[in-house]
């Protein structure tokens, strides 16, 4: 099945073969999250791949590799996210982009846009100039903002001066809500007039956040083996995903760290479908739920579709 997926942090699906090759010793347990006990154990499992990320040319190989899992995956459009300020102790961010497109750019049957990342602990100006990196790169492959991070500590609420301004400068923006703090970050986002969410698994803990969801059509970006690798949810039959289709709430499908949680989209969707019984139309529905929240543009959505539509059929 020929796929989308818009939540996938660039420096936690790095290639472990590679990486071992650069460091010169073997780093998996280093870099897989699937025994963390909690999302910061979790986050901290990025660290190594951030170092290795400050090199002009690995930064491009690990780009190529990634867009070659993607492709393998059969993964046709990506949003790719990273926080610019972890790349640039020795390059310029331009030259970080640039680098990362001709990577990406060696595999045709991939089209990927970036995505930047604030992050939760950073101070308010840190998180100011991504918001001006990204205006100043949008439309040159990047495509949008989120905030990303250790949620449980750093509230969504305490936010909104930042949202405020990036609603004025028109950037599109998701953000990372329900996943390590309650609904009540969920609520958060919607009121910053978010229109999709990264997680937000835990608005099945409140039905007036479930209705809101809904209601405003807002779509979650879920991503399953993560929720249990940061321990969401204890086992993929306790996940809330259908339960939450059930009501009305829109998903789509995604890895978030493909390197991080050992996974794949095809692994997702083989899970989701051995417990849950979806099937080809929901999976394609999924699609054309991400394709319609996308930061694409508006004639490679249309380009998407028909690409989904007849693959599905």
């Amino acid at each position: 099945m020929k796929k989308i997926e818009l939540h996938l942090h660039f420096d936690g699906s790095i290639d472990v073969d590679y990486a071992n090759k650069v460091m010169g010793k073997d780093i998996k347990k280093e870099m897989i999250g699937s025994g963390s006990k909690t999302l910061k154990e979790y986050l901290d499992k990025f660290q190594l791949p951030i170092e290795l990320l400050q090199d002009i040319e690995n930064i491009e190989h690990f780009s190529y590799l990634l867009a070659k899992e993607l492709e393998n995956d059969e993964v046709i459009y990506a949003e790719v996210r990273f926080c610019p300020l972890f790349h640039v102790e020795k390059y310029s961010l331009t030259q970080v982009i640039e680098a990362m497109k001709r990577g990406f750019n060696k595999v045709s049957t991939v089209y990927v846009n970036f995505i930047f990342c604030m992050m939760r602990h950073f101070t308010f100006e840190k998180n100011l100039e991504i918001i001006n990196l990204t205006k100043s790169f949008l439309g040159h492959g990047v495509v949008g903002i989120d905030l990303a991070g250790d949620e449980g500590n750093y509230k969504t609420a305490n936010f909104s001066g930042l949202f405020k301004i990036i609603k004025q400068n028109s950037i599109p923006f998701t953000i990372h809500a329900g996943e390590a703090d309650s609904y009540e970050s969920v609520n958060s986002a919607i009121d910053f007039g978010v229109r999709r969410i990264g997680h937000g698994v835990r608005s099945i803990e409140s039905l007036e956040t479930i209705r809101n969801l809904r209601e405003k059509k807002v779509v979650l970006e879920v991503c399953p083996t993560s929720n249990i690798d940061t321990h969401v949810v204890s086992s993929i039959d306790k996940h809330p995903i259908k339960k939450l289709i059930d009501n009305g709430v829109l998903v789509t499908i995604n890895t978030d760290n493909r390197t991080v949680s050992h996974t794949s989209l095809n692994h997702e969707y083989q899970i989701l479908q051995d417990t849950f019984g979806f099937t080809k139309e929901d999976f394609k529905r999924f699609n054309l739920n991400a394709i319609e929240v996308s930061f694409s543009d508006e004639e490679l959505k249309e380009k998407l579709r028909s690409e989904i539509l007849e693959d599905y059929k």
